[in-house]
């Protein structure tokens, strides 16, 4: 099957007059897209130390705020 085809029926579902099952099943794919979306897009553990500035050497004059 062609991926856009599949996106297409994804999306929008296969037509099925009458049924609320697609369209039902169009909210649980986009609820779980989203949550898929929120999980990815927000960190669940704290910072780390790794996550901190490199400190710069003294040398270098760029300590504070960068010359600005």
């Amino acid at each position: 099957m062609n991926v856009s085809r599949f996106l297409k029926r994804l999306i929008a579902g296969d037509h099925v007059v009458g049924s609320s099952a697609a369209s039902l099943r169009n909210v649980v794919v986009w609820l779980f897209i989203a949550l898929v979306a929120l999980f990815l897009t927000h960190p669940s553990s704290p910072a780390s130390a790794f996550d901190a500035p490199v400190p710069w050497p003294a040398e270098l004059g760029l300590d504070g705020s960068l010359g600005m």
